[in-house]
């Protein structure tokens, strides 16, 4: 009898289906690996350019890079993520890594090109404007916006419309383009533009928060408050904690007769005193009422390291310091409001002349100024604002409007008016240059000779 040998059937086909199941389960390890890597950058994406939550977005890049390789496209997404948050500092190591790591050159400095766009070399974006729209696929319009950003921060108004020209031939019925063209409206002071340009905005993507803030502050400025306040009123309400939305929410129940409810909102602000100063003096009389004396004396510091002649807030601090037993620093203070409330009859004269002369801009401008520098500095101010809009080329405007946002500490606003100044000199220098270009040359006569 013959005994056959070797690999009994059903143990061959054993063999082959564990075989199988590894194969599958390699594959399905494989197959999970890349469907999370893809799942966790399409979720950062959304963090990044639509949610607006890039701190999310890099943490969550941050825990979840190392588990997956940490590959090339999830690395450029966090410089992306920290980009959006503004932290020049990791997106610059971010690059030097993606570089040294073999990266594309574009795309290893896309992000950094980006913010030195927004800061005012948009120079660098267009050299390499076809390869960043390559990049940057359908989230493009984040390489227009930089450009435009740029050129605004340059004061370079025609670049920044011919960069939103290219934009509208590129990108139909995007958000983002109408955002920026109301920005670069107001910029230029043609408000009946902005306002139309936010609506169509918030109309595209009534998710956008910064449309709806920056048609707020149109409206304010129009004195439109009822509207502005229900633009405010949907951003505090959708984000409770964000305070630049609650101070503004504020400003309107304020210039709408709510002191009360203005008093409600700020005191959900843990730090009042980056606030404007209308609101910042809301906030101190309150404590100043509710016995918080010191704490309403520090604000009126604050007040009065902005406006020292205001009389209001000279009024406030020597309430506070009565109250706090310093009775000579309140004699003092008190002296010195009386000396700015002399200002009066002095307003009261230059409000009947521009009762009857509306249009005299320069009288418009003085009385501005001495309400701000003495009396209602937010009240002087809304004088200079219509004054600039009927002239926008006026030097004095543009140096009041400076000089008043700088010490409210609202730096983008001091900048684009400084940066107007030096464009109105510059034209007022070339202009200068091409009228003695053109001036005969002086011929002397015999008579004259020596």
């Amino acid at each position: 009898m013959k005994i056959r040998t070797g690999t009994p059937l059903f143990a061959r086909k054993g063999s082959v289906r564990k075989w199988l199941v590894c194969l599958l389960g390699v594959v399905a390890t494989i197959g999970g690996w890349f469907g999370l890597r893809i799942w966790i950058e399409r979720s950062a994406e959304s963090l990044i350019y639509s949610s607006l939550q890039p701190t999310q977005a890099a943490n969550m890049l941050e825990n979840w890079s190392p588990w997956l390789g940490a590959p090339k496209s999830m690395k450029w997404l966090q410089a992306e993520a920290y980009r959006k948050a503004g932290d020049r500092g990791r997106v610059k190591r971010i690059a030097d890594a993606l570089a040294a790591d073999g990266a594309d050159p574009t795309m290893a400095s896309s992000s950094i090109l980006l913010m030195d766009g927004n800061a005012g070399a948009p120079q660098k974006i267009r050299e390499k404007l076809g390869l960043l729209l390559q990049l940057y696929k359908e989230n493009g319009s984040e390489v227009l916006a930089s450009m435009v950003q740029g050129y605004m921060v340059q004061g370079n108004s025609a670049g920044a419309s011919q960069t939103l020209s290219l934009w509208a031939e590129l990108f139909e019925d995007d958000y983002q383009l109408e955002f920026w063209r109301g920005v670069l409206a107001t910029q230029n002071y043609r408000l009946e533009q902005a306002v139309p340009a936010f609506q169509r905005s918030i109309e595209l993507n009534p998710s956008f928060p910064r449309a709806r803030q920056e048609l707020a502050e149109v409206l304010i400025e129009q004195a439109k408050f009822e509207d502005a306040k229900a633009g405010y009123q949907w951003l505090v309400e959708r984000f409770p904690d964000n305070q630049e939305y609650i101070a503004g929410y504020a400003r309107c129940l304020l210039n709408l007769g709510y002191p009360d409810q203005a008093v409600e909102q700020l005191n959900k602000i843990p730090d009042v005193s980056r606030l404007p100063s209308p609101e910042l003096s809301l906030v101190c009389e309150t404590n100043l009422e509710a016995g918080r004396i010191e704490e309403a004396s520090k604000q009126a510091t604050i007040l009065l390291n902005r406006w020292p002649n205001a009389m209001p807030y000279l009024q406030l601090q020597a309430r506070c310091k009565a109250k706090l037993n310093q009775q000579s620093e309140s004699d003092s203070l008190f002296a010195r409001a009386a000396e700015s409330q002399t200002k009066r009859p002095e307003i009261d004269r230059m409000l009947e002349k521009l009762a009857l002369d509306g249009g005299n801009q320069q009288l418009r401008l003085d009385l501005g100024e001495t309400m701000m520098t003495y009396l209602d500095p937010a009240g002087g101010i809304g004088f200079i604002q219509i004054a600039s809009r009927m002239n926008p080329n006026d030097l004095r405007g543009h140096q009041l409007l400076a000089s008043y946002y700088e010490r409210e500490g609202k730096s983008d606003a001091a900048t684009a008016h400084q940066q107007a100044i030096m464009r109105i000199q510059q034209a007022m220098e070339e202009a200068a240059m091409m009228q003695r270009d053109q001036e005969p040359p002086t011929i002397l006569t015999p008579s004259i000779l020596p």
